[in-house]
């Protein structure tokens, strides 16, 4: 949407050549059939890039991009130059937003000549003009390195999308994995001696009884266990989340340098959620190229860094919703602060501090 904004703003530039036209004072007739044809222009540009933008290999316009092209040859002769050099900016940007990215370079072609062989018809000269058409060369360079670019970060985002939710099947299969390896032997022996105790209840009831009090052991101790793995799954490994910080940044292309120092224990896990929560950040939206994690104890306070070297504050407030929120929420219940701006060399630092008693 503000892309095809932007397209429809700079159609204003079309006023350009009409000053000029209305000085020479052409008669009503050919001054209304201008406007008609500049309202034409503007419409059938509009319906290209309104429609095609999205989707350019499902060009549903075919017609009205040929029409244009049509209506701005009509034109030349009533505007003149500036009309030749202001409209072959939307014959370049119809082109690349509806026709595939291979037919571009012979649509410029096609501008650029006509551009050429239009200015001698229209009585100016090639050798002063000869700036139109290489404007228009290059502008339609500029075009197609912005829709690359456009699509290899359409492609980067995806690959963002599915490298979450690959993440997220795998700690699905992980948990369902612990969950089997704590619940499958207790269960399986709870089975064998209820079955047991069956059987002795009429001809050993004492031997029936210990075997149903093993069974409740069994279960308190199966109980226990499925616990404390629940609770580590809430409690954050500061050196789990800086390996899944490696895998994250490197599958996006961020080369990470970590320098860690001991932190006390009760630190880990709250600077475990910084870095989870920092190193996110800089996939998704700092643009970074290089991240840096530092951690260790200075001053009584433990302390979590996180530099990268992408957009900044700017980058950072793409990603300041609900998670620097509750990373911040968080932080402060522990006791700590947290701080982010923007890095003396460039890019973002975020930076967490915790109060700390005993120092490894």
């Amino acid at each position: 949407m503000k892309a095809r904004l932007w397209t429809s703003v700079y159609l204003v530039v079309l006023v350009w050549p009409v000053p000029a036209f209305l000085a020479s004072g052409p008669p009503g007739a050919l001054t209304g059939l201008m406007f008609a044809g500049m309202a034409c222009f503007v419409l059938l540009y509009l319906r290209v890039a309104w429609t095609a933008l999205e989707r350019p290999h499902l060009n549903a316009t075919p017609y009205a991009l040929i029409l244009l092209y049509l209506v701005a040859a009509a034109m030349a002769p009533l505007l003149g130059e500036m009309w030749v050099f202001a409209t072959s900016y939307f014959l370049i940007t119809a082109a690349a937003t509806s026709l595939p990215a291979r037919a571009l370079p012979a649509v410029t072609v096609a501008v650029a000549g006509a551009t050429a062989l239009a200015l001698p018809l229209l009585g100016r000269s090639l050798a002063d003009y000869w700036w139109m058409p290489l404007q228009t060369v290059v502008f339609a360079a500029a075009m197609h390195a912005f829709l690359q670019l456009n699509a290899a970060n359409k492609a980067l985002s995806e690959a963002n999308v599915e490298v979450e939710r690959l993440a997220v099947d795998n700690e699905r299969l992980r948990f369902a994995r612990d969950m089997h390896d704590l619940l499958g032997h207790s269960l399986a022996v709870m089975t064998v001696k209820s079955q047991l105790a069956d059987r002795l209840a009429i001809a050993d009831p004492e031997r029936a009884r210990a075997e149903m009090r093993d069974v409740e052991e069994l279960s308190r101790q199966a109980l226990s266990e499925v616990r404390e793995a629940i609770a580590g799954y809430r409690e954050l490994s500061l050196v789990g989340e800086l390996d899944g910080a490696r895998r994250a940044l490197d599958t996006a292309g961020v080369r990470l340098e970590v320098a860690a120092d001991p932190l006390p224990a009760d630190a880990e896990p709250v600077l475990a959620w910084v870095v989870r929560e920092a190193t996110t950040n800089v996939v998704r939206h700092s643009g970074a190229r290089r991240c840096r994690i530092r951690l260790g104890v200075e001053g009584g306070q433990a302390y979590a860094e996180v530099l990268d070297d992408g957009r900044g504050p700017a980058g950072a407030a793409d990603a300041g919703g609900n998670g620097l929120r509750g990373l911040a929420e968080r932080i402060h219940v522990a006791g700590g602060t947290l701080h982010g701006s923007a890095a003396e060399e460039g890019g973002f630092l975020l930076t967490a501090r915790l109060p700390v008693a005993d120092v490894p």
